[in-house]
């Protein structure tokens, strides 16, 4: 097969296009039976010379979340095409509260720029990003994202399958920690998890946990909000800013514990991969109960919604780290190596496979 990924993630922002796109491109070329391209969506909606020639050699177009204006149009030109389409996402764009940046965007069609003068001016989508979305899900022929939750939610617009996060493995291995003097608390992400933390319980978990235990740090990384938010000590809090994927590892090395908090519906339809790499890096970790992470529960520490439950799980690990240590190198360690997209190529190329036939049953 000859897969084309079309990439909606701008460099500054570049993580789902890694996750949803980069790493399983890369894998399928390593089996060099397959062949796999990444272009970027803007090159789709145009039809560059390099989208046009890359789309012309491909039997799948798998397009990142952007389904609206103009894409819409190439995915309908494609399909014409006899090109199978599929749209993949990792979002609950339906369900995304206020708190989020770009709930403007999807649910108001709002996007505000700055204009010759540096004055920011508004212009408005008609109709929303988010309405458009779902033409896109009943254009393509089906849709692939990796919660379950997002799949159900969405089967009655088109064929969604349930295509996990998978870990590109060699970027985690041989890495070891930095020394340091405190036990560090650590969580990384994008600047869609305000709520998860300051509806979760935990900031207030965090606050009672650096007053009990002083020679624990907070290491924040990735959103500034969150590190603001959170009302601890100053010596007992850090932060380091967004880093490239590639980079990422280095950073998480550093965690002693690893903490993932999820609150309200939105929150439910994330992937697993936040929990799948501390495991990945023999990080011992306390997670939100709920979809997302319910399938490692074995693994770690869930815990309710509720300060008391988070401050009590947490200190449980501080008091007794080497043994949680002990134990995540273990059998949460090698559940996480079989989550490497190395060892998971063929399902993804198997997912494509059914989705090809499915559309065009005597050309596979």
């Amino acid at each position: 097969m000859k897969i084309v990924y079309v990439v909606s993630d701008s460099p500054e922002e570049w993580n789902s296009a890694e996750w949803r796109c980069a790493i399983p491109a890369r894998a399928i070329q390593s089996t060099r039976q397959h062949q796999a391209t990444l272009i970027r969506i803007d090159h789709f909606a145009y039809h560059t010379p390099e989208a046009m020639a890359a789309c012309t050699e491909a039997d799948i177009i798998v397009i990142q979340r952007n389904a609206f204006g103009p894409v819409l149009q190439a995915m309908q030109y494609w399909k014409a095409r006899d090109k199978t389409i599929i749209l993949d996402f990792d979002d609950a764009y339906h369900l995304m509260p206020p708190q989020v940046r770009n709930y403007t965007f999807w649910i108001e069609g709002r996007i505000v720029q700055n204009g010759p003068d540096g004055k920011p001016f508004s212009t408005v989508i008609q109709p929303p990003p988010l309405t458009q979305f779902q033409w896109g899900l009943q254009l393509a022929h089906a849709a692939t994202t990796p919660s379950r939750l997002l799949a159900a939610d969405w089967r009655a617009h088109a064929a969604v399958h349930y295509l996990p996060n998978y870990l590109d493995l060699p970027r985690y291995l041989n890495l070891k920690p930095l020394p340091h003097e405190r036990i560090i608390i650590g969580w990384g992400g994008s600047l869609s998890h305000l709520q998860s933390f300051t509806e979760s319980g935990v900031i207030k978990a965090l606050r009672r946990i650096c007053i009990r235990r002083p020679q624990v740090q907070i290491l924040i990384c990735g959103d500034e909000r969150v590190f603001h938010a959170l009302d601890v000590p100053e010596s007992q809090k850090r932060f380091q800013p967004w880093t490239a994927p590639e980079n990422w590892p280095q950073y998480l090395a550093m965690f002693d514990i690893g903490i993932a908090p999820l609150h309200g519906a939105y929150d439910q339809r994330r992937s697993w991969i936040k929990v799948l790499e501390y495991m990945i890096m023999k990080i011992p970790w306390v997670a939100s109960q709920g979809a997302p992470y319910e399938e490692l529960k074995d693994f770690g520490s869930l815990v309710r919604n509720d300060p008391y439950a988070w401050e009590e799980a947490l200190i449980e690990m501080i008091d007794h780290l080497d043994l949680y240590k002990e134990r995540a190198a273990q059998e949460p360690y090698l559940f996480a190596l079989g989550q490497s997209v190395q060892e998971n190529v063929g399902a993804i190329l198997n997912t494509y496979a059914q989705i090809r036939q499915s559309t065009f049953p005597t050309q596979v």
